[in-house]
């Protein structure tokens, strides 16, 4: 299968699905309001509703959720956005990716890598750790399978998928960019 279900037409989610789309899969972008991007189907999806979500991931191969609700509603929403991308991934044998971010390392005292721990004590890194933490369980125990990619510095639309060596970011940090 060739298709993709992107969740979220933010920062990521919109570049996502435009690529996909350019590269000849079939790929819908889901999100609560329906906005559009060039080139992918569009579909209005509560995210937090498992039936609609499974129904909005009919026959994809992988699931992108790229979605962020407004910070503060991430305790009342996240929890059932992360239960229903299980659902969805479940129902159709889909795979997981999830657009994380650096809030469940807390405030490390180093250099961060996939090996450092998760170590926040802040509300909004406690939510998004815990919703990790059951689509890892999910992930390791067999019923999903499942990638979390964790990022920050969203600098503006369309360009956290761009060229670097073309278009710096910021040219006195280290930083690595999705693509080609």
């Amino acid at each position: 299968m060739n298709k993709h279900l992107v969740v979220g037409a933010g920062l990521i989610g919109c570049p996502l699905a435009e690529r996909l789309a350019a590269r000849g899969y079939t790929v819908t972008i889901a999100t609560r309001s329906g906005s559009t991007a060039v080139g992918p189907t569009t579909l209005v999806l509560d995210a937090s509703d498992p039936a609609t979500f499974v129904q909005a991931a009919t026959d994809a191969s992988t699931i992108f959720v790229c979605t962020n609700p407004p910070y503060i509603d991430w305790a009342a929403q996240w929890p059932s956005i992360f239960d229903a991308a299980i659902a969805a991934a479940s129902a159709m044998g889909a795979r997981n990716v999830v657009m994380g971010n650096l809030y469940p390392y807390g405030s490390p005292t180093g250099a961060m890598s996939e090996h450092s721990p998760a170590t926040t004590t802040e509300v909004k890194g406690l939510i998004r750790r815990a919703g990790w933490a059951k689509i890892s369980t999910a992930h390791d125990t067999g019923y999903i399978s499942a990638v979390e990619v964790r990022a920050s510095d969203y600098v503006a639309r369309h360009t956290a998928l761009r060229d670097s060596k073309r278009n710096p970011v910021d040219t006195e940090r280290t930083h690595c960019e999705a693509g080609d």
